[in-house]
């Protein structure tokens, strides 16, 4: 079981996929925007899954500041967004996930980092 931070503004899907991840046998710790999941990212979080645009903060704002942080600069991110991402963000992000797409999809992404930092 992994702890995967969650910052999704949209709560429908926020709930959605939180659930996905925590059927699948994940802990997760959610956010509904970039200044909350600032608030809640810990060293121990094996993946970052935020979405790109967030009121107040959003994903690629919030993800360089964590990346500043001691200990916490090679946390895999995993950016969605309907936009296509900027040269920043797509810098900052190990994955980019293009909304809508498939939940299996996520689930497959997530396995596929948390396999690479094992």
């Amino acid at each position: 079981m992994a702890k995967i931070l969650l910052a999704e503004d949209e709560f429908m899907v926020r709930l959605t996929l939180s659930e996905l991840l925590i059927d699948v046998g994940h802990q997760v710790i959610e956010a509904s925007d970039g200044t909350q999941a600032l608030e809640l990212v810990e060293p121990d979080v094996a993946v970052i899954v935020s979405d790109l645009m967030m009121p107040r903060m959003g994903g690629a704002e919030w993800v360089a500041v964590v990346r500043k942080k001691p200990g916490m600069e090679e946390i895999p991110v995993i950016f969605m967004s309907a936009l296509p991402p900027s040269p920043e963000a797509r810098a900052l992000a190990s994955v980019f996930l293009a909304k809508p797409f498939r939940l299996d999809t996520l689930v497959e992404t997530v396995h596929q980092l948390l396999k690479g930092i094992e």
